[in-house]
């Protein structure tokens, strides 16, 4: 039986962020959704979260595996076999979803076989950050083949039929490049792969490089925070 999305969450220490992450995607406008959370090495605190967020909601589903190479990017492929959602998303376990991202990728993905949502972050000062991209325009599809990509896992998307036609799909990523842009490229360089861009924000990011010295309770309240204004459609708007 088939589903609109599936939204795989890979996940390694952050624990207590499920609740935010995973509380996200709950909450989508789009409620025929599976949720894979995929272990790659994960404590037993996350275990005891992921069986309560199972408990609360039966479209989470957990794969719990021991600690892979890199991220444990191979994971993944094994886990999207079981995937039946017509388009496949993304989520950090450390970003969050506003509740149209899923509704807004589907439109996307409506018109093409890759697509991104609006590049945003909030830096270490809680300021909003975002970069311009158009995968429609070769320059930016030749920027991400050459390896000067922006758009992070949580920001893409794509749909089930296109993974399926790829050479290898995810697996274990070089040191030298990140495990997003690494998975990207194989979208990217099949010539007739439609990407498209969104200019809308729908998912917010929160970039370790900023956070490094913030212990896991200081982030659950700043996603909290966050959260709470994406549920604002006064704040959404401005």
């Amino acid at each position: 039986m088939s589903c609109r999305a599936t939204v795989l969450i890979p996940t390694f220490n952050h624990e207590c962020l499920l609740y935010q992450s995973v509380g996200s995607v709950l909450e989508q406008t789009v409620s025929d959704i599976e949720v894979f959370i995929v272990g790659d090495g994960v404590p037993d605190r996350t275990r005891e979260i992921v069986a309560e967020l199972k408990q609360r909601d039966d479209r989470v589903y957990f794969f719990d595996h021991p600690k892979g190479p890199r991220f444990g990017e191979a994971y993944r492929h094994g886990v999207l076999q079981h995937a039946t959602g017509e388009i496949v998303c993304y989520l950090s376990d450390d970003d969050i979803y506003m509740a149209d991202h899923v509704e807004y990728m589907l439109e996307l993905l409506g018109r093409a076989d890759f697509c991104n949502t609006l590049c945003m972050y909030i830096d270490g000062d809680g300021a909003i950050n975002y970069g311009p991209v158009d995968m429609a325009d070769p320059s930016f599809r030749r920027q991400e083949l050459e390896g000067r990509g922006m758009v992070s896992l949580t920001m893409g998307a794509h749909t089930l039929d296109m993974y399926r036609r790829l050479p290898y799909g995810w697996r274990t990523t070089p040191d030298n490049i990140s495990t997003d842009l690494y998975m990207w490229q194989q979208f990217l360089a099949i010539t007739d792969c439609r990407a498209a861009s969104g200019i809308k924000p729908t998912a917010i990011r929160f970039p370790n490089i900023f956070r490094e010295h913030r212990s896991l309770a200081e982030r659950f309240d700043e996603l909290d925070n966050w959260r709470e204004k994406a549920r604002d459609l006064i704040w959404r708007d401005q």
